[in-house]
This record gives C-alpha cells, structure tokens and sequence, in this order.
C-alpha cells in the first residue's frame, strides 16, 4: 500500500530507544556547503532592491507545491492546496506539467511515497519522495524544481538509498527528477547505479562522518 502524501512533510526520526536522530536534509545542511552560487544569488537580489529571504521563501512554497502535485501522480494522495496563494498554485503549475509528460512516457509503480524511514543503526533518518519501480526497476528518486542538478541532491538519495536497504527493500538505482519552473524545457531524469551509485553512497558516508564529528566538537 502506498503511503499518503503530506504537502509538507515534516516529521522526527527516532531510533528504538526513543533518541532523536538528525535527518539527512539536516546533515547535509550543517556538512554540505552550499557554494557560491547561492551566495551570488543572494548578492543579486539586493542589488536588485529585493529581499534575498522572501525570494527564496516564495520559490520554496512554489517548488513544495509541485512537488506534491508531481507525487500525486506516482502513487501519492492528492495535495490539499488550500491556504495557497493563486499566484503559487499558478507557478507550480508548470513543473507539474512537465512532471506530466515524464509520467506518460515511463512506466512508474509506487511502492512507497514519502514515508518516513529512521535507523539507529545507521544513525539518522529520512523520508524519501519516492521508492518504487520505474521502468521496471526498483528506483529511489528524488524531486527537484531547483535551477539545476547539484551533487548534494545525488547524495542525498544515496542517503535514502541506504534507509530504505536498512529497512529490507532493495535499491538497484538511485535517480533525481528534474523539473524546471518555466515551459521552455522538459523533465529530466538523471539516475545513478552501479559503480558510481556505489563511489555516491560512499560520499554520503563521509558527509555523515563529519556531522557527527561537527556534534562530538560542539561545532
């Protein structure tokens, strides 16, 4: 049965004991750095008299709202958009759109949407946007509406990749769903297996290394 979609997740990972556990959106955030694009960003927001907070807020509800939208159609519920500005749901719809003709073209069979995974173990916790067969192949993917493809978002499905083997699922690949937020272009999957899945998870590890070396020195 596939697990019901929440238009923003937000959820605490514990282990058995009742300890908290950090999620990997976390780890990432405090041991990834962002670079300087984003910084780049920032500085040409102000120059531009707006401020760089409300920009970012405003693509952040815009690409939840999508992403939702997108999930609705992969096996999710569908979205309550209600409290939403029209100017919001307007722009989501387009990615929404191209997540569409994504899913028209391809064979997509959710098995699990956005449920949430935690591991003692493993010692963090996670919830993936969607875990499933596609194209006949059991897939760990993951949304984005950002401008681009970054290495963090590879390593973050990696991240989940590893929840969900935890869990006893098995993951033959991992693949990051592309939708841009204008009608020029279309939806792009890039997908990962392999060797280079392997050199990912890999990466994922090292990250999670330095978060929790970041935690022991207090930093």
């Amino acid at each position: 049965m596939v697990a019901r979609a929440r238009l923003v997740p937000t959820s605490t990972y514990l282990d058995k004991r009742g300890h908290r556990l950090p999620s990997v959106t976390q780890v990432l955030g405090a041991s990834w750095s962002k670079g300087d694009a984003l910084i780049a960003w920032a500085n040409r927001e102000g120059l531009e008299g707006r401020s760089h907070t409300a920009a970012r807020d405003a693509a952040a509800t815009v690409g939840t709202i999508a992403h939702e939208l997108a999930l609705s159609g992969m096996g999710g519920a569908s979205p309550d958009l209600s409290g939403f500005s029209e100017s919001a749901i307007k722009a989501a719809r387009i990615p929404h759109l191209h997540a569409l003709g994504w899913i028209d073209a391809h064979d997509v069979q959710g098995i699990l949407v956005e449920q949430p995974l935690s591991s003692g173990k493993l010692g963090y916790g996670g919830t993936p946007d969607w875990y499933g067969l596609l194209d006949g192949v059991l897939t760990v993917l993951d949304i984005k509406t950002s401008k681009g493809i970054y290495p963090s978002h590879f390593v973050q499905c990696a991240a989940y990749a590893a929840l969900l083997e935890d869990a006893g699922h098995q993951v033959e690949r991992i693949a990051v769903l592309h939708l841009p937020r204008t009608i020029s272009g279309h939806a792009r999957q890039h997908i990962q297996e392999g060797e280079k899945l392997s050199r990912t998870k890999e990466g994922w590890q090292a990250v999670l290394r330095l978060y929790q070396i970041q935690v022991i020195i207090g930093f």
